[in-house]
């Protein structure tokens, strides 16, 4: 470190503590925060709760002359950074697609005079050339960029807009740029680096090990029990918050529902709700002991409530990057925290099922990649945090505390019988006729007389369909036929008997929904399903 930077981190450190109230960095935070205000691009892949907000609040702090333009898709977020940075006398503004014309007016003018240190501007709006030619006209001293895996077609939440911050930075004069992240993997944080990047940015990637959450999961069965069981685990010492997500507004309610009749403090979030209803949702979660959100995956981002205890994936997530997200927002007071995936069968075989789209687009392609590596890391016989980790390409040794660690030498019928599931439903999609064997399965004992009772029948374990679901199979069935008749091929290359099923059982409400992964012409199945809602 030279004598300049050296007198730059005590400054830095001087202002953590007036107007942050901070008495030191947290880990990882200090290297970053001197890379940036030395004028050195930089990628930044920390967890959530590491701090990643401040590496460029703290910068628009310093004093000096510019501001500190800050990318972030979160409108939410957006307000409350603006209601902190309020209360610690940074002067701060916001452009996004909810302000009243008088608002954005008032920051516009902010950003103008110089009077903000701060600028907050959602994708949509950068893309815009009046925002671009406002922003020409000012020093732009950071161009930080929140949620940068937005930016990436192999992240979790690819955003198109994203895709133009590169150019869009390049016009604004290559002003020193950070992006930060909280799950990026080896080829989306490499897809960052040449897309925003006009130099070779450092690249600071903090440990995604969690010591204190316990991973586990589970063939879903057709009842409420697994579900309930774990909710209950620690309430005998109290009331415990927790999040359960589903992949449908449907079953969000249908499941909301269930819990409150079973005496849980249980409420619904997601897209389909009023504005209204979801605030109350929202505040009643932040303030009240023991709730118990039941949402979508519209639930979360920007989500900081230490003291959730458990998370639940009712079904299973669409991408190891989105599932360490929404796993993150439990324990982050640092108390254990324990997380529970339900998963059938089926899902595993529909993300081993390659489309034939993956071979020409990108996105297509990054979309099954993220939905592959799920289903690896729920059929691995081996340590779930691991595996994981080994996802964003962090070696580790067994926590020690997942489902397939806590029991020691006992854990091995378990693991056998995740090996057992994987291949049947690896065989299932037709992986093993292009030789694409489950990643990281080859070195683990497999026993072949012991998978045998394991992997029974799928079909065995499923309950019959309701009468609402089977009317609803009928139809879909209708409809793949006339899908089929129009292409000319069989009906079951369309999608299978067992796709139609889950499909008819889960309501999915979109076309991301992993249920509808593989399936030629989903949106005409989609149809289907809303109007039978």
């Amino acid at each position: 470190m030279t004598a300049g930077s050296t007198a730059a981190m005590d400054k830095a450190r001087e202002l953590l503590r007036s107007k942050f109230g901070f008495s030191d960095f947290l880990p990882g935070q200090a290297e970053i925060v001197e890379a940036v205000l030395a004028g050195r691009d930089a990628i930044a892949i920390m967890p959530t709760g590491s701090g990643k907000s401040l590496l460029y609040q703290l910068p628009a702090a310093a004093p000096g002359p510019g501001i500190v333009l800050v990318c972030s898709p979160l409108i939410a977020l957006m307000r409350d950074q603006l209601r902190a940075l309020d209360a610690k006398g940074i002067a701060a503004v916001a452009l996004h697609s909810m302000q009243e014309d008088e608002e954005a007016a008032a920051a516009l003018d902010a950003v103008r005079s110089g009077r903000a240190r701060l600028l907050y501007a959602a994708p949509e709006r950068l893309v815009q050339e009046g925002a671009q030619h406002l922003l020409r006209s000012i020093r732009v001293r950071l161009f930080a960029i929140d949620e940068a895996h937005c930016v990436s077609h192999w992240g979790h939440e690819f955003r198109p807009d994203y895709r133009q911050l590169g150019d869009i930075a390049r016009k604004l004069g290559a002003p020193p740029m950070l992006a930060v992240t909280a799950t990026a993997g080896p080829r989306t944080s490499d897809d960052i680096a040449r897309t925003l990047f006009s130099r070779p940015p450092q690249i600071f990637q903090r440990s995604f090990a969690r010591p204190n959450l316990s991973l586990d999961f589970a063939r879903k069965r057709p009842s409420l029990r697994q579900i309930v069981d774990f909710a209950r685990r620690g309430r005998a010492a109290g009331k415990e918050s927790g999040i359960i997500y589903c992949n449908s507004r449907n079953k969000t309610d249908a499941l909301a529902r269930e819990l409150s009749r079973l005496g849980f403090d249980a409420l619904p979030y997601h897209a389909g709700l009023d504005a209204h209803t979801r605030s109350e949702s929202q505040d009643a979660f932040f303030t009240r002991q023991g709730a118990v959100m039941v949402a979508t995956i519209a639930f979360g981002m920007g989500v900081d409530k230490p003291d959730v205890r458990f998370i639940v994936h009712a079904d299973l997530p669409t991408s190891v990057e989105g599932y360490y997200q929404e796993i993150g927002r439990a324990g982050r007071d640092g108390a254990p925290a324990r997380a529970l995936t339900l998963f059938s069968p089926a899902e595993l075989a529909l993300r081993w099922r390659m489309p034939e789209a993956a071979q020409e687009s990108e996105a297509a392609a990054g979309d099954y990649a993220r939905r592959q590596a799920m289903a690896r890391l729920a059929a691995t016989p081996g340590c779930r945090f691991q595996r994981l980790l080994a996802e964003f390409g962090e070696e580790s040794s067994a926590c020690g505390r997942c489902d397939h660690c806590r029991w020691g030498p006992m854990a091995w019928p378990r693991r056998l019988s995740s090996l057992a599931i994987g291949w049947r439903a690896g065989l299932a999609s037709g992986f093993a006729a292009r030789g694409d064997l489950p990643e990281g399965e080859a070195d683990v004992p497999y026993a072949a007389p012991a998978s045998a009772p394991v992997a029974s029948s799928i079909r065995q374990e499923e309950a019959p369909l309701t009468v609402d679901e089977a009317r609803l199979m009928r139809e879909l069935e209708a409809e793949r036929r006339a899908i089929a008749k129009r292409r000319g091929v069989a009906p079951r290359t369309v999608a299978s008997e067992q796709a139609l099923r889950a499909l008819a059982r889960a309501r999915p409400d979109r076309l991301d929904d992993p249920l509808f992964s593989g399936i030629e012409d989903a949106a005409a199945l989609l149809r289907i399903i809303g109007k039978a809602r």
